[in-house]
């Protein structure tokens, strides 16, 4: 670099986050190249709202993009070494924004932990939930306020993605009722959403998930919420839950308690393939409610189906829905397509 080079973000403002710091020097450099946002975005084939947000510091910015960054504002040598360094400071803090009160000890002791183990029995925790998902569970919380219902179901949404992504992330092992893959919250397509999405992250090697069928949960090991964190020398913690606050202990009695309670739960609960087969079963009769939608008329569709001769896909477009949702009017109606009745416990 020229001696007329940016100074250091470091240097000007110690207060900033790394991520933050890490955005205005990239910015910095990008002006001392003489380049304006958009040449940039439209060079590297960029949306310039992805720009932006790198250069803001609300963006996590991955190794082959700052690559790509430094080698067009053509930054080498130590600076650049030194650029690289403060990426991978950035990519290990949790995400910039305001933890409500009631989390601020627990996402402490979480964002320290190397093992977390949770109990859920009737609604996903924070750590698995869907933004849509998040917002439905936290709408009819003690402060209904539309803005801090979003607000908060974001910041949960941020924490969780941070902490199952991060360079190093811990172990997660979940035990969930199976009522809580039931339970809507929202609407049947937020709750395929969720699924899904649950279906991806118990594919990772640091999550493992288990089931607890309906036909075990009729005890009192299965009946409140929990979480179980262990730090890498600390002693265990346990956090539970009401509608107001969430409670922090590590009195060895209670985390003793809860840690025998979680050893139960687990040999109760369907191995992993099992709990996978089951989630893949519960999603499928999800859809099945959410496919057969009132607005559209069986009767009319078929006829249209039969009369005219009229595609899958002409048939969605008369109705204004998907071709999934077509297949399921066309295909004999039967009591057993709703959401009326468990999955049986034993799987085909």
């Amino acid at each position: 670099m020229t001696s007329d080079a940016p100074v250091p973000a470091s240097d000007q403002a110690p207060s900033l986050r790394h991520c933050e710091q890490l955005g205005l020097e990239l910015r910095e450099y990008r002006e001392h190249a003489g380049l304006d946002a958009a040449e940039v975005a439209e060079h590297l084939s960029w949306p310039q709202t992805r720009l932006d947000a790198t250069e803001e510091g609300t963006r996590r910015v991955t190794a082959s993009d700052l690559k790509a960054l430094l080698s067009l504002y053509e930054v080498t040598g130590t600076e650049a070494k030194r650029l690289r360094a403060l990426r991978v400071r950035a990519s290990k803090e949790p995400p910039a924004a305001t933890v409500p009160a009631r989390y601020q000890q627990f996402h402490e002791l979480q964002s320290a932990a190397i093992e977390q183990r949770t109990y859920a029995p009737t609604l996903l925790p924070p750590i698995l939930q869907t933004d849509d998902y998040a917002t439905a569970v936290n709408e009819h919380g003690s402060r209904p306020d539309q803005q801090t219902t979003a607000d908060l179901a974001k910041y949960h949404v941020q924490q969780s993605t941070w902490l199952l992504n991060r360079e190093q992330p811990f172990e997660l092992h979940v035990v969930l009722g199976e009522a809580a893959l039931y339970n809507v919250a929202g609407s049947s397509r937020t709750m395929i959403r969720q699924l899904d999405q649950l279906a991806k992250l118990v594919k990772l090697p640091h999550i493992h998930l288990q089931i607890l069928p309906f036909a075990e949960c009729g005890h009192a090991t299965a009946e409140s919420s929990f979480t179980l964190l262990t730090g890498d020398q600390s002693h265990p913690w346990l956090s539970t839950d009401d509608l107001l606050t969430t409670t922090c202990t590590n009195v060895p009695s209670a985390v003793i308690t809860h840690q025998g309670a979680f050893a139960t739960l687990t040999t109760r609960a369907l191995n992993r393939d099992d709990s996978l087969d089951r989630l893949h079963a519960i999603r499928r009769s999800h859809a099945t409610a959410s496919q057969r939608r009132p607005d559209v008329n069986t009767e009319v569709c078929r006829r249209l189906r039969t009369k005219f001769n009229l595609t899958i896909d002409e048939l969605a477009a008369a109705f204004d829905c998907s071709t999934e949702t077509i297949g399921r009017h066309l295909t004999t109606y039967k009591p057993t397509d709703t959401l009326a009745e468990p999955i049986p416990y034993s799987m085909p």
